[in-house]
């Protein structure tokens, strides 16, 4: 997420407390055993971006995620993504997010499903990454672009830090083109810190950025597809989360917001 003057307001939307034993009682009471969570079991609370740990496979599968590549989860918030990956295909992660209570969560879950050593967090902009050139295979994002003001500077890190050849994938939701979108929205109350663009304005400005072979898998991205024992995103963002949801859907049914879910490569 941002570090420009949007950065305190993103903090305080997210910043919410004791979320790992918010998840862990939630499990509970939804009959699942918690004394030896995995990362299977914590995949059913930590999704909190749309289409939940469905829409994480497909992203997966799409962006061609093996054991062999070293990646980046660029905005990682409680790492759901980054236990999917490390898990699922046995690769190693680094993750970075703005919100202390999102990377401090992030740790814990980790090392409660043996993923620590898979998987290291630090805190930190996806617009300035502390790391090395061409460090990663792939970079990857989900629903973290609607809070990112400087895009273009977002797609310069992305594709500084990955490797010739290396691929960045995310998931976003644009501006549709029938007016402004109902708020509040999961990712913000409000519009101060809702950064959207088109998705004519997405796609160029990864062009811009140099990436190559960009493709926009908007059908697989939209809400309502969360699996079976899918407690929910209410759970890490609060009590208005289903309010938040359902204007998401509709503003995504009146045309107001455009899912997309982007490969890019970075050329060879």
């Amino acid at each position: 997420m941002s570090a420009m003057n949007e950065g305190p307001a993103v903090v305080a939307h997210y910043g919410l407390d004791d979320i790992v034993e918010r998840i862990l009682h939630a499990l509970a009471v939804a009959g699942h055993d918690i004394s030896h969570p995995t990362a299977p079991l914590l995949n059913l609370a930590d999704q909190m971006h749309g289409g939940g740990l469905n829409a994480t496979k497909k992203q997966a599968e799409l962006a061609g995620i093996a054991a062999s590549v070293r990646v980046l989860d660029a905005g990682c918030g409680i790492g759901g993504g980054s236990r999917y990956l490390a898990h699922t295909f046995g690769c190693q992660v680094e993750a970075i997010d703005l919100t202390p209570q999102f990377v401090e969560a992030a740790r814990k879950l980790n090392a409660l499903c043996g993923l620590a050593e898979k998987i290291s967090v630090r805190e930190g902009s996806v617009t300035e990454m502390p790391y090395d050139d061409a460090r990663f295979e792939h970079v990857w994002s989900q629903n973290v672009t609607m809070n990112v003001a400087d895009k273009p500077r977002m797609f310069a890190e992305a594709i500084r830090v990955l490797k010739p050849g290396g691929r960045f994938s995310f998931s976003h939701v644009a501006q549709g083109p029938a007016g402004e979108p109902y708020y509040p929205l999961p990712w913000a109350s409000g519009p101060s810190y809702s950064f959207l663009g088109t998705p004519d304005e997405i796609l160029r400005l990864l062009r811009d950025a140099g990436f190559a072979k960009i493709s926009n898998h908007s059908e697989v991205s939209g809400p309502g597809t969360r699996p079976p024992g899918d407690v929910g995103a209410a759970v890490v963002m609060g009590a208005d989360m289903p309010q938040r949801q359902a204007n998401a859907a509709r503003s995504t049914s009146e045309g107001r917001l455009v899912p997309m879910l982007v490969v890019a490569e970075r050329a060879s």
